[in-house]
C-alpha cells in the first residue's frame, strides 16, 4: 500500500469517527488494511477504500487500530473517590428516581462496571449506559468476563474490594447476568452526536442518552482535532447532561479544556486534586 492510498483510508477514519490516527498507529493502520485486503479479494485492482465506503461495519476494524483500548478497573481511582465520598450523594439527596451515568467510552466496559459498582457500594440506585464506536470492544462488555490485564496493583486498587464477589477461581471477574444485563450498551459514534439524520443509522449512532446526571469521556479527546472537542463537548453539555450534571474527562486531558471550548452552560470545578465540569 502506497503513502497515498493510506491516507486516503485515514481521511475515511476521520470523516467518519472524527478521530486522527497518531503518528504510532499508522503503520499498525496499514498492516491491518493489508491484511483485510488479502482476506477479502485475490484481485490486485481491489481498492479497499472503495469497499470501506460501501460496508461501514468495516470501519470497526479500523477503529480498533486506529485506538488504544487499553483501560482497567477503577482508573483514575481519585476521581472514583470523589464520587464515592460526596458527588453521588449530592446528587441522590433530591432525586427519587435512579441517577443516570454514561460511560460515553466505555471501550471494553471496566470503566462502565467500576461507575455501577462504585453507586451500588454506596446504596445509590442507578442506571448506567455504556457506549463506544467499536462493536469489537462492546462484545467484551456485553459478555461482563475481563482477565488480569483488567486489573492494576497501584491506580485502582482502593476499590478492587468490589470486585471480589465476582472473582472465580483463575482470578478473573465474571459478572453475573442480572448485572450485565442492569445497563444498556450501545454503539454510539460521539462525532455524530449532533447529527440527527444518524440516529436511524445502526453503523453510525443509537439513541442518544439524555438528561445524564454524569457523563465520564475519558481519554477520547486525545484522538479528536482542537475543533471536533469543542463540537463533542458542546453537544453533550446541552443535549445529553441534566442541569447540576457533571462530567469527568481524563486528568491528562483536563488542560486543553480552555474556555474556548468548554461551553458557557459548564463551569470547570476543582475538589482537591480533582477537576471535573459542572453544568450551571
Amino acid at each position: 500500500m502506497n503513502q497515498n492510498e493510506l491516507d486516503l483510508i485515514i481521511q475515511q477514519i476521520t470523516a467518519y469517527s472524527g478521530i486522527v490516527p497518531k503518528d504510532a498507529h499508522r503503520t499498525s493502520i496499514g498492516r491491518y488494511i493489508e491484511q483485510r485486503i488479502t482476506e477479502l479479494s485475490d484481485d490486485e485492482k481491489f481498492e479497499y477504500s472503495a469497499y470501506l465506503s460501501e460496508n461501514p461495519a468495516e470501519m470497526s476494524g479500523l477503529i480498533d487500530n486506529a485506538t488504544v483500548n487499553e483501560t482497567y478497573f477503577f482508573r483514575e481511582e481519585k476521581q472514583f473517590s470523589l464520587l464515592k465520598t460526596k458527588l453521588l450523594r449530592t446528587l441522590a439527596s433530591d432525586r427519587c428516581a435512579p441517577l443516570k451515568i454514561w460511560s460515553a467510552a466505555c471501550s471494553s466496559g471496566e470503566e462502565l462496571y467500576s461507575l455501577l459498582l462504585i453507586a451500588k457500594s454506596c446504596g445509590i440506585s442507578v442506571h448506567c449506559t455504556g457506549s463506544d464506536i467499536s462493536a469489537a470492544v462492546l462484545k467484551k462488555c456485553r459478555d461482563g468476563v475481563y482477565g488480569k490485564k483488567s486489573i492494576r496493583t497501584a491506580d485502582g486498587a482502593k476499590y478492587q474490594y468490589l470486585l471480589n464477589p465476582y472473582k472465580t477461581e483463575n482470578d478473573t471477574i465474571e459478572f453475573p447476568k442480572e448485572l450485565v444485563s442492569s445497563v444498556d450498551i450501545a454503539k454510539i459514534n460521539l462525532s455524530k452526536l449532533s447529527d440527527p439524520e444518524n440516529l436511524s443509522n445502526p453503523f453510525v449512532q443509537a439513541v442518544l442518552p439524555k438528561n445524564q446526571d454524569i457523563i465520564f469521556i475519558r481519554n477520547v479527546f486525545i484522538y479528536f482535532t482542537r475543533e471536533m472537542r469543542k463540537k463533542v463537548f458542546a453537544t453533550m453539555a446541552d443535549k445529553c447532561l441534566s442541569k447540576g450534571g457533571y462530567i469527568f474527562v481524563s486528568m491528562n486531558e483536563v488542560a486543553s479544556f480552555d474556555s474556548a471550548i468548554v461551553p458557557p452552560c459548564l463551569k470547570k470545578v476543582m475538589d482537591g486534586d480533582v477537576f471535573y465540569f459542572e453544568k450551571c
